[in-house]
């Protein structure tokens, strides 16, 4: 007689099927709501993750063509005077890319990108590469003017690059996968918005000084 009330006891706590149904809604709808952010959240932070790997890339590339070129580090004069490409091909010799766009060629750089306004923008990328890990570099010599440098680095600018962290994959927006360094003859790689703190890394604004804000912040947070 026991056994049986127990059982009866055990078969009325259970849960209806109403129940079951209402909890899995739910939880359906938290899911919808949650998994957007904790995905947009995620994705933020590979692309802080893939921005300092391009910033150490560049940075330990350029003292490796210093050493070579047999100057001291952060003398980057002969930029200055050499052509374009002559940069450029050096800068090939050492990061070892798996695809070479010269003379502005497709295929490299994802052209035209978005502003952090969501305006479509284009620069001018003469030269080109992607690496083995999927970035992608350009470069451009003396292209160093509103890259929020301050007075006396935009003066000994020699060069910018623009890097799109993960290649042609998107948002192909500038400050979330696509950010600019530039070369300061006497110090090296800058990132762009040292000097002026990133001034146009707002949602309505560009986004070309991003670069230092992130890397400072080690996040992507734009109001």
């Amino acid at each position: 007689m026991n056994k049986k009330i127990n059982n009866k006891n055990i078969f009325n706590k259970a849960f209806t099927l109403s129940e079951v149904l209402l909890t899995i809604a739910i939880i359906g709808v938290v899911a919808v709501i949650t998994i957007p952010v904790i995905m947009q959240s995620t994705g933020r932070h590979e692309y802080v993750s893939k921005l300092k790997k391009a910033h150490s890339v560049l940075g330990q590339t350029l003292i490796k063509i210093a050493i070579q070129e047999g100057l001291p580090i952060g003398d980057y004069s002969f930029i200055r005077e050499d052509a374009n490409n002559e940069f450029f091909y050096i800068f090939t010799q050492v990061v070892d890319p798996i695809k070479i766009c010269n003379d502005g060629q497709v295929g490299c750089i994802y052209s035209p990108m978005t502003q952090l306004n969501g305006l479509n923008t284009s620069f001018l990328i003469p030269l080109s590469l992607i690496t083995k890990d999927g970035m992608a570099f350009g470069w451009n010599k003396d292209e160093c003017a509103e890259k929020g440098l301050s007075f006396d680095d935009e003066e000994n600018c020699v060069g910018c690059f623009i890097v799109d962290i993960n290649g042609h994959r998107k948002p192909n927006r500038l400050g979330y996968d696509v950010f600019f360094f530039t070369v300061v003859d006497g110090k090296g790689l800058v990132p762009a918005g040292k000097g002026n703190n990133s001034a146009d890394c707002f949602r309505t604004d560009k986004g070309v000084t991003c670069a230092a804000k992130v890397i400072k912040d080690s996040a992507i947070n734009y109001i």
